[in-house]
C-alpha cells in the first residue's frame, strides 16, 4: 500500500515538474518572439525545474526500467552468473550514489553557511515579511529585506534525488537476493520501435481504400 502510494506521489511530482517547465518555456518563448521581452527569473527557474526533474525521475526510472542499457553478455550466462553479476553491478551504483550523497552533502553544507542567494528568483514578500529578521538569516538564511531564494534550498534536490536513487537499488538488490528478479530492468529501444511500426501497420490496414 504504502509503495503504490509513494509511486503516485512520485508520478504527480513529475507531471507537475514537466508541466511546469513546458509552461515556463512557452511563455518565455511567447514573450521574446512577440514582445520582444523577457523574464530571467523565468530562466533560472526553468533550469532548477529541469534539474528537479532529472534528478527526482532517475529513481523512478530503475523503477519502471526506463534506463538504457547493454546486457547481451549478460543474458548469455547461467541463472547464477546473471545473479552475482546484478548483485555487482548494483554494488558499484550503491557506490556511486554514496559518493554523490557526501559530494551534495559536503556542497549544500558550504552553500548553507556562505547563504548564497539565487540570482533572480525571490520569496513572495507576503511569505517573509512576517518572518524574524535574525531567525530566518540564522535558520533558513534568507533576508527579509531582499529575499531571495537561497541556492542550498533550490538545489536540495541533489540530497532528495540521490536518497531516492539509493533506497531504489536496495529494493533492487533485494529483489535479486530473494530471487524476485534476476538484474535490471532496460528500457527495449529496439522492440519498442518494432511495437511502434506494427501499431503503425495495423493503423494502415484499418483504413478503408482510396475510393476512385
Amino acid at each position: 500500500m504504502m509503495s503504490r502510494f509513494f509511486s503516485h506521489i512520485e508520478e504527480v511530482v513529475l507531471n507537475a515538474l514537466i508541466t511546469a517547465m513546458t509552461l515556463l518555456v512557452f511563455v518565455e518563448v511567447i514573450a521574446r518572439f512577440f514582445f520582444n521581452t523577457g523574464f530571467l527569473w523565468i530562466q533560472e527557474l526553468t533550469l532548477t525545474i529541469c534539474g528537479w526533474f532529472v534528478l527526482f525521475g532517475m529513481s523512478y526510472g530503475v523503477k519502471i526500467g526506463a534506463h538504457i542499457g547493454v546486457d547481451a553478455f549478460v543474458k548469455k550466462l547461467p541463472a547464477k552468473g546473471r545473479k552475482y553479476t546484478a548483485l555487482l553491478a548494483v554494488a558499484i551504483c550503491l557506490v556511486y550514489c554514496g559518493m554523490f550523497l557526501v559530494g551534495s552533502w559536503d556542497y549544500l553544507a558550504k552553500m548553507y553557511q556562505i547563504g548564497v542567494p539565487m540570482e533572480d528568483i525571490d520569496f513572495p514578500h507576503f511569505l517573509v515579511s512576517g518572518l524574524d529578521p535574525d531567525k530566518a538569516w540564522e535558520y533558513l538564511r534568507i533576508d527579509v529585506e531582499e529575499p531571495a531564494v537561497p541556492l542550498w534550498i533550490s538545489q536540495s534536490i541533489l540530497l532528495i534525488g540521490f536518497s531516492l536513487l539509493t533506497w531504489r537499488f536496495l529494493q533492487l538488490a533485494l529483489a535479486i537476493i530473494t530471487n524476485k528478479t534476476d538484474g535490471f530492468a532496460f528500457a527495449d529501444e529496439a522492440k519498442e520501435s518494432m511495437h511502434l511500426i506494427d501499431q503503425e501497420a495495423q493503423a494502415d490496414d484499418k483504413q478503408p481504400g482510396d475510393q476512385k
